[in-house]
């Protein structure tokens, strides 16, 4: 199994060429608050929805069935989970996988980068795991 890459965006199209179309890619989000300094949020909210994207690829097929996977949300720092998902992969009928994950919103512990980790529970031992980052500053 291979990771291919693993993005934050606001627009995904993918066809059925095996083609994938972004849009507004990014890794960094300057926020605001009207209540007061950003540090007193709870929550940021992403308007419209951010999009967790990772790509992954069958290299054997033995990999052609459903593998359990799972999305992590550490706090920067990155010693403090803020919060895990359990999914699964299905490769029984192809050779790649597109997970998108539509991330609405994120628990706010601070001003830092924020990273998304997604791993096949199987594979991550081995280093293959994707990971996004989101630096949250104040303007």
């Amino acid at each position: 199994m291979r990771h291919d890459w693993t993005l934050l965006c606001t627009e995904v199209q993918a066809e059925n060429t095996n083609a994938i179309t972004l849009g507004n890619v990014f890794a960094t989000l300057d926020v605001s608050s009207p209540y007061g300094t950003v540090d007193q949020a709870a929550a940021v909210l992403f308007d419209p929805p951010a999009l967790l994207v990772s790509h992954w690829t069958a290299e054997f097929n033995s990999d052609r069935r459903i593998i359990p996977a799972s999305i992590q949300l550490f706090a920067p720092g990155g010693e403090q989970v803020l919060w895990t998902e359990h999914l699964e992969f299905d490769f029984r009928m192809q050779m790649s996988y597109c997970m998108v994950y539509i991330v609405q919103d994120l628990p706010f512990v601070g001003q830092g980068t924020y990273e998304f980790h997604v791993a096949m529970e199987q594979y991550a031992g081995m280093g293959e795991w994707g990971r996004a980052s989101l630096t949250i500053s104040e303007i």
